[in-house]
């Protein structure tokens, strides 16, 4: 789990690193924080800043995984394409 404090000094980099769930486990945790509205307003920003950061991390994750899984359906079908000829 990515806890409040090492969400804020993670690199982008770093974040992009997070296993995928931990990252939407600790974006939700911050959007249910900002909508709860009881912190103050720099910490609202911070907020909301670490949500931007995580969204990216997120969506970056999922372009990954669809290219992955573009791959593997591509090089399933080549080979199923294959053993047919070889019949």
């Amino acid at each position: 789990m990515i806890d409040e404090a090492k969400l804020a000094v993670l690199t982008d980099e770093e974040l992009a690193r997070q296993p995928f769930d931990e990252l939407v486990a600790a974006l939700q945790r911050t959007v249910q924080a900002l909508e709860a509205g009881t912190v103050g307003l720099e910490e609202s920003i911070e907020l909301y800043r670490q949500g931007l950061s995580l969204h990216a991390a997120c969506e970056t994750r999922l372009r990954e995984a669809e290219l992955t899984i573009t791959e593997l359906g591509r090089r399933g079908a080549t080979a199923v394409t294959e053993a047919r000829e070889d019949e």
